[in-house]
């Protein structure tokens, strides 16, 4: 097994998966429909009593139940048609930014395929790109607090990884110019 080497995967497969993706956005979709028009009829009832009984009769989760009726809900079926070349993870995506959604479903059509992790950066750093090293510090200080939690580890390097921790964040980082 080659480890150290890149792989690329083939045109072919990217293809493939991504038409199996579009099938299964249409269901989400379709379900979301489904469960909102479920509790529509049903108003009467408590809302988590209904989605409880679906989830728990069907196998489901109840927090899966409650995504696919948010984003069905929140999403007309002419907004869907509009962006219908988004996927149903990249619309739950832009329905973090609330009222704002669109500016963000705009840039995903505009640069596909958009990954739903660069949509919701954005949507976190007010509609710009993070700069890559920005998570990359953010997750060696995750990293850095586990090993400073760890008993087991050596108390020199528990001391560097407390350091790290306690260092700036990037916001307070000082701002530099890459030109």
């Amino acid at each position: 097994m080659n480890e150290g080497a890149p792989v690329l995967l083939p045109d072919q497969v990217i293809e493939a998966l991504r038409q199996l993706l579009d099938d299964g956005d249409r269901h989400q979709f379709i379900v979301g429909d489904f469960i909102c028009d479920v509790l529509d009829e049903f108003p009467q009832v408590n809302r988590s009593e209904l989605v409880r009984q679906m989830a728990d009769r069907t196998g489901s989760d109840r927090s899966t139940i409650r995504d696919w009726h948010n984003v069905a809900r929140f999403f007309t079926k002419e907004v869907r048609k509009e962006f219908d070349m988004l996927t149903w993870s990249q619309f739950r995506a832009c329905k973090r930014a609330g009222e704002e959604w669109r500016q963000y479903a705009e840039w995903a059509a505009n640069n596909l395929p958009a990954p739903v992790a660069v949509i919701r950066a954005r949507i976190d750093n007010n509609g710009h790109d993070q700069p890559a090293w920005v998570q990359r510090w953010e997750g060696m200080q995750r990293l850095a607090q586990q090993i400073a939690d760890d008993r087991e580890a050596p108390e020199g390097i528990r001391d560097v990884c407390r350091l790290v921790v306690q260092a700036q964040q990037p916001e307070e980082l000082p701002k530099y110019n890459e030109d």
